[in-house]
């Protein structure tokens, strides 16, 4: 493999074939999942971009360069989340390492692949499972630490869904309670990003297109749940007005923090921390109607 090499891409099936999968080495991403009765994408597919490159960036430069090789799909953000840090002396780039890194592959069948990667910016060991499952995906994620220190980190799932799940008239809910989003009639644009609490359940609802999809996460790993919406409103870089998605990311702090640690998650000297995380896709003839709790209070800003 040369050193522009993205590495291996695998094809996953779900028990029954009816979801399609594709994982890539290239920062553990989830790169599409497909029902494959209808042939409809679920995640955000950019044109002309079908896979990311691993690179180790300035970090200084991270942003743009995220933006420049981002290709959609679902990423995992550690050991940092959001804008580029120095923490203790050490640069973690816009969205963390491991997003930037090429995986091993350690396990492969029909509907499972399993990756790792030491990290270079914590002294942590990533292991990440994908599942095809009968109804989506599952993902099974452990951090272990190889020190003889605790290790604190940031930790964020960037799964950016597409426009099938976002068009007009569709609706999100979390934790029951639907959020005040958004949703663009044709021709018209939006963006904006906020964050909700994660609730007791850590459960989101988003339905739109005749597709009812429904993500699961630990709400106490990841109290918070970031909303980002573009949906052609950005006309210059990084989207030219092309580009319509949601991303529901549960995560463990605000994304505008202003403590000085890399992140609220510890995991300590020689120890672990796991976490799960499932989306289900059910394909709905007629969407039924929301009926509206309280809304959840929302403070949109760019990003």
């Amino acid at each position: 493999m040369t050193a522009a090499d993205p590495g291996r891409r695998h094809a996953l099936r779900s028990p029954g074939g009816d979801f399609a999968v594709a994982v890539d080495e290239s920062g553990a991403r989830i790169a599409s999942i497909v029902d494959t009765t209808t042939g409809t994408e679920f995640l955000l597919q950019l044109n002309g971009r079908d896979a990311e490159v691993p690179e180790t960036p300035p970090a200084a430069d991270s942003n743009r360069r995220w933006h420049e090789r981002y290709a959609g799909g679902w990423h995992p953000l550690l050991p940092n989340a959001g804008d580029d840090r120095t923490v203790d002396g050490v640069a973690h780039p816009f969205h963390g390492e491991a997003a930037w890194r090429r995986w091993r592959t350690v396990a492969l069948d029909d509907s499972s692949c399993t990756l790792e990667v030491a990290l270079d910016t914590v002294p942590l060991l990533l292991r990440r499972r994908t599942v095809a499952t009968a109804d989506g995906v599952r993902v099974q994620q452990r951090l272990e630490n190889t020190s003889d220190g605790d290790v604190a980190v940031t930790w964020t799932e960037h799964p950016a869904f597409a426009e099938v799940l976002a068009s007009a008239g569709a609706s999100l809910t979390v934790d029951g309670d639907l959020v005040d989003v958004h949703f663009p009639q044709p021709g018209e644009g939006h963006g904006g990003f906020c964050s909700v609490p994660s609730g007791a359940r850590g459960v989101a609802r988003l339905r739109g297109g005749g597709w009812d999809a429904v993500l699961a996460w630990d709400p106490v790993l990841f109290p918070q749940l970031h909303v980002w919406q573009e949906h052609r409103f950005t006309t210059g870089f990084p989207w030219w007005g092309e580009t319509s998605t949601i991303a529901l990311e549960p995560a463990s702090r605000p994304y505008d923090h202003t403590d000085e640690a890399l992140g609220p998650i510890v995991v300590p000297a020689h120890g672990a921390v796991a976490a799960e995380f499932s989306l289900s896709l059910t394909r709905v003839a007629l969407l039924p109607r929301v009926t509206p709790k309280p809304r959840k209070a929302r403070s949109w800003t760019s990003r």
